[in-house]
């Protein structure tokens, strides 16, 4: 899969300062004496980035239409207590992604690296499935307990349970990461059918959320799926590359919001015939 894609919030903003410095250096030859060059390449300029606003607006209320479509979608989940699902938050179309996902897997473990509002709809989605439970890790403890106190009111507790697990240095082979403290590693008493990566976050330091795999790779499913957000970040594009080497999994770019990842990894014969055994 390719992993270079014209439309992240970067590239366009490249290419606008490119259109106007195109259009500067029209307007330097105009005051220098030379008017046809001038001309023609300021106009060239203004034409381009004429262009790139349409389509930058367009892209917008494209975007808006996914956001708002996302969120009917989950609506249901949201339950009677309001969630936040802006700024620092999972935004709609990715929860939404999220939900398809268990929907689609019916999961028996799900664990989520970043806790939040994402984890309340998490649990009741698996409530409402009937089956499944997801451990959510968080490295602040302070966004731990606001976490834990949403799935107490939204009585998820014995669907749901938050780990505040600090950052600390860990080994992954050979090299020495930055990653969530081990404190989560006696709760995973059988393979994680599905993983969601929203953290840490990327201020923590770079490829922040590169060890998931690596270090989470021995409690994985044969056959799981991992879904990566902030897939139109440099770090995330590079961690999913590197995962999909790893895993021999397909890779999935997903649309919309701040972009995604999806990998799957399918289970080989060989692990199909112990799971019979």
């Amino acid at each position: 899969m390719r992993l270079t894609r014209f439309g992240t919030p970067r590239q366009w903003r490249r290419a606008r300062r490119a259109l106007v410095a195109l259009a500067v250096a029209g307007l330097v030859l105009v005051l220098t004496g030379r008017l046809a060059p001038g001309v023609a390449v300021f106009g060239l300029g203004l034409l381009g980035l004429a262009l790139l606003e349409a389509a930058l607006l367009r892209r917008s209320l494209l975007e808006s239409d996914r956001q708002h479509h996302a969120l009917l979608q989950i609506r249901p989940l949201l339950g009677e207590v309001s969630l936040d699902l802006s700024r620092w938050a999972a935004d709609p179309i990715t929860v939404h992604n999220a939900v398809r996902l268990l929907a689609d897997t019916r999961p028996r473990l799900v664990l989520e690296c970043g806790s939040g509002s994402s984890t309340v709809v998490m649990a009741r989605c698996l409530r409402a499935l009937g089956r499944g439970r997801i451990i959510s890790l968080e490295h602040d403890p302070k966004y731990a307990r606001r976490t834990a106190d949403l799935l107490r009111l939204h009585g998820l507790e014995d669907v749901a349970t938050v780990v505040t697990a600090p950052l600390t240095e860990r080994d992954t082979n050979g090299q020495r990461v930055r990653w969530y403290g081990p404190q989560y590693e006696p709760l995973l008493r059988g393979p994680v059918d599905v993983l969601l990566v929203d953290g840490p976050p990327g201020s923590s330091g770079p490829r922040a959320r590169y060890p998931a795999v690596p270090l989470l790779a021995p409690h994985l499913a044969p056959e799981c799926w991992i879904m990566l957000d902030d897939g139109d970040r440099t770090d995330e594009r590079a961690a999913a590359s590197a995962w999909r080497s790893e895993l021999g999994a397909t890779l999935t770019y997903l649309e919309g919001g701040r972009g995604g990842w999806l990998l799957h990894r399918q289970a080989t014969a060989t692990d199909s015939r112990q799971a019979d055994t």
